[in-house]
Formats: C-alpha cells, structure tokens, sequence
C-alpha cells in the first residue's frame, strides 16, 4: 500500500470510526489568541505519523507523545517544535502497540509520568498477533530505542479489562485506570503496582440493572480528597435511559455514583460523557458529554464532589460549528477551562475547533468562545495548519497551550501537526498531586527553578531541591494548610492553579 493509499485509507477510518476524535469552529473571541503550527509529521517518509492522545510533560520541561499509523512511535517535542523521536516499532516486526480506534471514547491513550520519572501507557493490543486483551508498558527515555518495556499483559480471559485508558497516578505510587470492558463484561477500574508489576480489580462494573455505570470512558482524575473521579459511558440508577455516569471511587475500591444521566427524564443535560473530569480550581469537576443537550450534539456540565450538577454550554453546530466532543477538558492557568469539540458522526467530519469556557456564569451564563477554527478535514492533505484535532490541550507552566492533529501539515500527505495556541495566559507552576502528606515530596513543574529562592505552602517554607529548570521537589512542611503553593524566583513568584490539600 502507498502512502498515498494509507492516507485516504486514514480519512475514511477517522471519518466513520472516530466520532469524536475532532475539533470545532466558530467566532473569534475578544481577547487575543495566537495558533501556530510548530511540527508537521512525516515530512521525512518517515513512519512517525498520525499523533494522537494526551500529551505530557516531562521533568525536562520537554513534551511526550506517541504516534499511531501502521507502526506506533513515541517523541518528544520542546516548547519550540523541534522534535526528537525516541522509539519506532519496526514494522513486521509484531513490536508494536496498538491504540484501540472507537466511536465513544478518544482512540488514542497517550502516556502518564510515574512516581519514578519514567513514561507508562497502555495498549489495547500488543503486535500482530493478539495474546492479550490489552498491555502496560513502561518507557525510559534515556535508553532511546531499548528504552520500552511490557510490563503487564491482560489475559484473553479478562475483559473486565478490555480497552485499557491511560493510566493515573496516585499518591501511593500506583497507577489506576480503567477498561471499557467486552463480552458480556461491563468494564471495571484496576490498580497497577509498578514495583511488583502486578493488577488488581478495585471495582466491576455491573449496569443499569445494579444501579451502577457501565463501560467507563476516559482517565480516572485523582481529587484533592484523595478519592478518584471518572464517567462510564452508559449505566446509571433509578431506572431509565442508560445514558452514564459520573462516579468517584476510592484507593480501596468503595465507589458512589454521582450522577446519572437521563436521555428519558432530562436529556438537555447531555448523554454519554467519554472522556471523565478534570478538577477546577473551584474544587468542582468539570467534563463533557458526548451527546444530548438541547441540540443533541453534546454538552460540558459542572459537577460538585457531592453529586450537584451544573449545565453549562450545549454544543450546537449552527452557531459553535461544533458538537460531539471526546477530548478530556484542560484546566488553565486563569481559571476557566480549555478543549475541543468538533460536529463529526457516521457520516464524515466537518469543522474543527479549540474553545474556552469560563467556569463563572455572569447572569446565569457561562462564557463560551471558541479560540481557533481548524481547516475542513476533507480539504486538509497538505494544509498547513493541520486538521482532525487528535489531543486534549496540555497548558505548559509558560501559560501557553499545545496539541497535536492526526492530520495537515506542510508535508505531501498531511501527517499531522504539533501546534501552541497563546492566549496571554502568564507562566504558573504544576502539581504533580493535589494533596499529600507532611514530611512526603511533591513534584512541582515550572521555569526557571535554577533562579528559585522559596517554596511555601499557603505561606508556610518548605525545603526544596532543584532537579532541573523545570522541575523540583519539595517536602511538605509540618503545619501546612490548605491553600496555594508558590515559588519564588530570581525574576518572579509563580503560583499553582490549584489549592493544595495537606493530609495529616
């Protein structure tokens, strides 16, 4: 098959497959915003095509990412765009992960950072020649192409855990996740122990028919009570539409749901969430749903940790260009939240978009503006800006966002872009944790840390060590509250989005 053959191939299956795997267009809003296209993939025939899933930052300030089409690879990227490509599964050779392409959830998974500074992803299948229902690998950077690892593979028997998501790490050092499930199995939520490589079943899902969800979607989000939070897909309590849930569940296993979505008693409040929450800076859970609303394209809600929801926005392509959105939302720096919708089902995809919501209503309204309309992915092979959206936003502690695209960019074929969207944010610092222990280290991202002076918790010192210009640790003081972290730099004091929660 020729390159041109695999790109039209590529088309179709984002276009029949991948429902929500695209972002929308519309009016500009009134405060400036900058797009730029920093990286175009594939320009080399090289197999380092087709980005896709979350993006992450490293301890060296740089950005992983992994790429899937035909053969999966993992990157990294600096701020600036310049690319390096660290792993490539050699084609034929059945070295190789595969992320799973589906209607109701982001296709590709992406990888998290581990408590030892290492990558770890999952896969929904591992080479050609399927001996397993999915697999956690683990990825050091410093060993280049010797630098992957298999660490753990589901058994064919297991689909409890089918359609594993990217993974969460916890406060103890595990990673958590979830797997859509198969069969006649509803999905479950599972603990992996990096130190001992093994899994353990926290939660199975039982459905509708138990009170419970089904088929989770999207990473788990670790909150500031130190319990987990997700959506599944379908399932619900109290009879009715089973249209999902939101739920939180903790390290033991005890979950509750939340809420349950309703397509029968009230559909304006969207249907199916694929993506999970994300925690504002308000203390609530922000997230998407992929359909229902009052246009039946979608919806971002609000959701207190005890189970209040809020309906903010209903995606109508009319005036946002845009519905269906799969991606997880992206808290920013000042507060409001950031991400991707897109107007794409069975049919084909349309227009694209990356959009802000803001997280206070003012006369009972919350703020919607879309931020940057992408080009039509049916006029997208070579196009400059790239197209087909395939990443949540990840906001860099310098303020300024990036993403990737599955398709466009400067090459022949349209390979896919890695873009920064700019909107004036200023440079902040990131958690690795939003709660933690006195006397344990936290990892604090940033700029600038060869030139700092003080870490304080809510105005309490803490002692610190600098790993790099970007990343340090610091130890959480005895008598610290809850409140926000700072560091304080030769230049500048920079401060957490979020409020940390110390546990005694």
């Amino acid at each position: 098959m020729n390159r041109t053959q695999q790109n039209t191939l590529r088309i179709t299956a984002i276009a029949l497959t991948m429902f929500g795997l695209l972002l929308a267009a519309g009016a500009q809003p009134a405060h400036a915003q900058t797009f730029t296209p920093l990286y175009s993939f594939g320009t080399d025939d090289s197999p380092d095509t087709a980005p896709g899933g979350a993006l992450v930052l490293g301890r060296d300030g740089n950005i992983y990412g992994t790429t899937n089409w035909n053969q999966s690879n993992i990157y990294n990227m600096t701020p600036g765009g310049a690319e390096t490509r660290l792993w490539a599964s050699a084609e034929g050779s059945g070295d190789q992960c595969e992320w799973q392409v589906g209607s109701y959830y982001p296709p590709f998974n992406g990888m998290t950072m581990g408590s030892d500074g290492l990558l770890y992803g999952t896969c929904w299948m591992w080479g050609y020649n399927q001996t397993s229902l999915g697999a956690i690998y683990k990825y050091d950077p410093s060993q280049g192409q010797n630098g992957i690892t298999v660490v753990y593979s589901f058994p064919l028997d297991d689909c409890d855990a089918y359609l594993p998501s990217a993974l969460t790490l916890g406060t103890d050092g595990n990673l958590y996740g979830v797997g859509y499930g198969c069969g006649g199995s509803l999905g479950s939520v599972f603990r992996f122990n990096p130190t001992t490589n093994t899994v353990a079943t926290l939660h199975t899902f039982q459905g509708i028919e138990s009170n419970d969800g089904a088929n989770p979607s999207g990473p788990l989000t670790l909150g500031s009570n130190g319990d987990f939070y997700g959506t599944t897909y379908a399932g619900g309590v109290n009879g009715g539409s089973s249209a999902g849930t939101v739920y939180s569940i903790t390290t033991k296993g005890k979950i509750k749901i939340l809420y349950s979505f309703n397509a029968v008693t009230d559909p304006t409040t969207g249907t199916n969430p694929n993506s999970g929450v994300v925690q504002g800076a308000d203390g609530n859970f922000y997230g998407v749903t992929y359909s229902g609303g009052i246009y039946g394209e979608g919806t971002i809600f609000k959701i207190t940790p005890g189970g209040k929801l809020t309906f903010l926005h209903s995606f109508n392509e009319s005036t946002d260009n845009a519905g269906y959105p799969v991606w997880q939302l992206t808290l920013g720096s000042d507060g409001n939240f950031y991400g991707s919708a897109q107007d794409c089902n069975a049919g084909g995809c349309s227009n694209e978009s990356l959009f802000e919501i803001s997280t206070k209503a003012k006369k009972g309204a919350y703020a919607y503006r879309n931020l940057y309309n992408f080009p039509n992915p049916e006029a997208c092979s070579g196009t400059t800006p790239g197209c087909v959206p395939s990443s949540p936003l990840l906001q860099h502690p310098s303020g300024t966002f990036y993403g990737v695209t599955a398709l466009g960019g400067e090459g022949f074929y349209g390979e896919g872009v890695f873009y920064s969207l700019s909107t004036g944010l200023a440079p902040f610092i990131s958690l690795q944790f939003p709660l933690g222990t006195e006397g344990t280290s936290l990892g604090i991202f940033g700029q600038g840390f060869t030139t700092a002076t003080a870490v304080a918790f809510n105005g309490k010192a803490a002692n610190f060590i600098v790993v790099s210009d970007t990343y340090l640790t610091a130890t959480i003081p005895s008598g610290a509250t809850k409140g926000y972290v700072t560091v304080t730099e030769s230049s500048a004091t920079l401060k957490s989005v979020i409020k940390f929660t110390p546990k005694k």
